[in-house]
């Protein structure tokens, strides 16, 4: 019995050997590499601007009849800088509740170039001592401007020296204000805080920064 496995194994291998074209005919034909493509690069996004963080309208609390919103913005050539609007707006009556019965603005927009950063000194609220803060720095710079004036409480009338704002402040009092008076450049340095949604601006005076304003975002 094992020399008839014997022999029909060889019959077998010969039957295999003998096997020419037929079927496997592409044993030996060479596959072309596959390309993988590379695992795409991860960029990390750029980090914001140092001064992003106080884009934003921002409203202070109201004094003598008026307050003054500051509208900020970066500036759209990516250099960092902040482009800033004031709006001084005046009110009928004294917590600022009523309408507004006239706004004030500049003919041109305020720039705040970033300078750094540092610890200050600073007093935050006039009762309260002073707090050590870090502030982003600035130095802040408005071209020279015209006031412009909008409101229901806003004429215009013509006086010796040309055209005027007149202003009607209530009871009786009125204000005028050359159209055409051109108010100098301004410069100088500066900085930002926040503090939750508080926004604190300070200057520099005299080799120290005091506080300029106070505002809450809106």
């Amino acid at each position: 019995m094992k020399k008839v496995w014997a022999v029909l194994m060889v019959s077998g291998t010969v039957a295999l050997t003998g096997c020419g074209g037929g079927g496997n005919s592409n044993a030996n034909v060479a596959v072309p590499p596959v390309a993988v493509a590379p695992p795409p690069e991860v960029v990390a996004p750029p980090p914001p601007p140092a001064l992003a963080a106080y884009v934003g309208t921002w409203q202070p609390a109201c004094e003598n009849q008026s307050r003054q919103r500051l509208v900020v913005a970066l500036k759209s050539d990516g250099s960092g800088a902040l482009e800033m609007s004031t709006y001084g707006e005046t009110f009928g009556t004294p917590d600022c509740s009523g309408p507004v019965q006239f706004t004030e603005t500049t003919s041109e927009k305020m720039i705040a170039v970033p300078d750094g950063a540092g610890n200050i000194q600073v007093k935050l609220a006039a009762d309260s001592p002073a707090s050590d803060i870090r502030i982003d720095k600035v130095v802040s710079s408005l071209p020279a401007h015209t006031l412009q004036f909008t409101g229901p409480a806003v004429t215009t009338v013509q006086l010796e020296s040309g055209p005027h704002w007149h202003l009607a402040l209530g009871d009786g009092d009125y204000m005028d204000i050359l159209k055409s008076d051109l108010k100098k450049a301004e410069s100088g340095k500066g900085g930002f805080y926040l503090r939750g949604s508080e926004l604190f601006t300070v200057m520099e005076k005299d080799g120290a920064y005091v506080l300029d304003m106070h505002y809450v975002k809106q």
